[in-house]
């Protein structure tokens, strides 16, 4: 079969887009990790273990069938002649006093179904219903510091990459400025001085390139650690979306503050389970039950029902030790809920002030790179008239280098402050209806 060369190139197109790794957005990330990395899967088994525990509160309210079955051979007068009127083989030419051997084996279904338990089995059905809803609301507070760290780890690997632009751009602004020296130094106005100190500062912008790299390559693998992706071809695109600062008004809706509130309810249901103990409780019992017996060659069925009254008079104080304890816990649990509230205050707070600092940082770093770029560019023409020391050449790049970086951090700063302003507030870290709509690309 013959190919033309078109077809060819069109087919190798296809099978590279095919393969090609898809780069991750903001969006596909942070959907990403709210389901697949491990803080989020440990949420969710955490949740699970909640309910069970509800289910395990709610299994006090059904009756409890239990069958067991034992075999026993004895002599003892007492259990000997039980055995012999369980299995209906009692014949009138036993002697009281000298009681045979006898074997049983006993076949019993017993039920039991509690009654009245001073109020423990509703305070634990109570204590364990809240403390799922604690749990729901752990996992929302882990999503939540999750996207939080995964924006921000984003935002990270773009400034990583704005820096290897500054510095890329450093480095092959001294490149120029080095052959432009070495045009004077041809001519005889230059000194070979300040050659070499151009050549020196072009070694330094290529390690602060290599450096810049190594932390692009550091971000890129803590943004897949968090993703809680395995070793595999990693991308993350060139663009992101422009946060939106959430409304200062808006209510809080903080998850840690519902889970402390839920636990403190849990507490306050341990206590009322606790205070149960100086009650009486109340259960209803019955079995049903089989005897056989080889040696007397008997059998016979029985069967046993009742209620039991439970009171414990005196118990050495240990029911005021623990209702003690729990009001203790409960006590604790409200003092925690308080601490929660206080945190999360001063978080969003410290979030507002942080995010106005970035802002006017930014600011002040736009006209910063702009008046060094006008400086640069001045000087690299007033050295290559011979007007200009290398110094103030090398000056001159550094400052604007400086300023880039500067831009660079203010810009990811500005935006992370914006993240962190959601995360206090409890809000999503992107907007649905604007996910794709705000996307722009960063600014080169």
């Amino acid at each position: 079969m013959n190919w033309s060369p078109g077809f060819a190139g069109l087919w190798l197109a296809c099978a590279f887009s095919a393969t090609a790794v898809e780069p991750w957005t903001l969006e596909r990330a942070l959907a990403h990790a709210l389901t697949n990395s491990p803080d989020a899967r440990i949420a969710s088994q955490r949740i699970l273990a909640a309910q069970a525990g509800v289910a395990q509160a709610n299994a006090v309210f059904w009756p409890r069938l239990t069958f067991q079955s034992g075999y026993t051979v004895t002599d003892n007068p007492m259990m000997g002649f039980g055995n012999i009127l369980n299995q209906r083989s009692y014949s009138s030419s036993i002697n009281f006093n000298d009681v045979p051997d006898t074997d049983n084996l006993n076949v019993r279904g017993m039920v039991t179904l509690p009654l009245y338990t001073g109020g423990k089995v509703a305070a634990d059905r109570a204590a364990a219903r809240a403390n799922t809803a604690a749990a729901w609301m752990d996992a929302d507070a882990i999503r939540n510091a999750l996207g939080f760290e995964v924006t921000r780890t984003f935002f990270t690997v773009q400034k990583t990459r704005q820096f290897i632009r500054a510095a890329q751009a450093a480095v092959s602004s001294y490149e120029t400025n080095l052959a432009t020296a070495q045009v004077r130094l041809d001519a005889g106005t230059l000194l070979r001085a300040d050659l070499l100190d151009l050549e020196v500062r072009l070694a330094q912008a290529r390690e602060d390139l290599v450096r810049a790299r190594n932390a692009h390559a550091l971000a890129l693998r803590s943004l897949q650690n968090l993703l809680g992706l395995e070793e595999q071809e990693f991308m993350v695109s060139e663009t992101v979306p422009v946060l939106r600062v959430p409304d200062a008004s808006a209510p809080n809706q903080r998850p840690e503050l519902t889970a402390a509130a839920e636990r403190a309810t849990a507490a306050e249901a341990q206590v009322r389970g606790a205070k149960s103990g100086y009650l009486p409780q109340v259960s209803a019992f019955g079995s049903l039950d089989y005897d056989r017996g080889w040696k007397t060659d008997g059998d016979g069925n029985s069967y046993t029902a009742g209620a039991l009254l439970r009171w414990d008079l005196w118990d050495g104080k240990l029911t005021r030790a623990r209702v003690a304890e729990a009001r203790a816990n409960a006590e604790a649990a409200r003092e925690e809920e308080r601490k929660v509230r206080l945190a999360v205050n001063l978080e969003v707070e410290q979030a507002r002030l942080e995010l106005e600092q970035a802002t006017e940082r930014l600011s002040v770093s736009e006209r910063s790179v702009s008046q060094a770029a006008e400086s640069l560019e001045l000087t690299q023409r007033r050295f290559a008239e011979g007007l200009a020391l290398s110094t103030q050449l090398i000056d001159a790049q550094t400052a604007l280098t400086a300023a880039r970086v500067r831009r660079a951090e203010a810009e990811s700063d500005q935006q992370v402050a914006i993240a962190a302003l959601r995360k206090a507030l409890a809000q999503p870290q992107l907007e649905p209806s604007k996910t794709v709509a705000d996307e722009n690309t960063l600014r080169r």
